[in-house]
């Protein structure tokens, strides 16, 4: 159940949640996510952004078997040097990459674009509106979790969903109501001074003395 929490603490406990619930969102509350997501900043104000609600069974079952195959081939079976996660993330990511098509809605995120190569300059006016989604999910009582591995299978899914070529797919994002036993934070980070530089690079102290 959602309930009223502050800024700081949707932000200190919002995490990856990957075990949802199959019970319907109801639409109000999905436009509400995209609502917030396009509060966000954008390079000039362009707000490139578009933004695909799938609920179809026969499309998320679709666009779970490319996710699957993609997770298999770099962290699964097919992988040859699968990158390293914690058991706990693997668990529950193996069990996203099994069950994506069972949340109640995938939300993609998507950004229109002149043509030219993707960058990381593309990237900056559309994830701070994936991200507010993610804490508007937080704040709704809602589970989700920022995901990627869809790129893998770039071309099949827009061919699928009628994606145009001037636009590319920057996150694919289940939600759902919160499963038993999952939940928000509180998270583990690597400490804020073993990651921050002051000046130059590399010089860990702050002090002006």
């Amino acid at each position: 159940m959602s309930k009223d929490i502050g800024l700081f603490e949707a932000i200190y406990s919002q995490r990856a949640v990957r075990y949802l619930k199959p019970d319907p969102v109801p639409e109000a509350t999905l436009l509400r996510l995209i609502e917030c997501a396009v509060k966000a900043p954008s390079g000039g104000n362009s707000q490139p952004w578009k933004f695909l609600i799938i609920r179809d069974e026969e499309l998320k079952k679709r666009i779970s078997r490319h996710y699957r195959e993609s997770w298999e081939r770099v962290y699964g079976a097919k992988a040859s040097s699968p990158p390293p996660l914690a058991s706990g993330v693997r668990r529950s990511a193996t069990h996203l990459a099994e069950n994506m098509h069972t949340a109640p809605a995938l939300i993609l995120a998507c950004i229109e674009h002149n043509g030219g190569p993707s960058s990381m300059g593309r990237g900056a006016s559309i994830y701070p509106a994936v991200q507010n989604i993610l804490l508007a999910a937080r704040g709704l009582g809602l589970g989700s979790a920022l995901t990627t591995l869809h790129k893998g299978f770039e071309n099949e899914i827009k061919t699928l969903l009628g994606i145009p070529d001037n636009v590319e797919t920057a996150a694919l994002l289940p939600i759902g109501y919160i499963a038993e036993g999952d939940g928000y934070g509180p998270t583990r980070r690597r400490p804020v001074g073993e990651i921050t530089f002051w000046d130059t690079w590399g010089r860990h102290n702050g002090s002006q003395d």
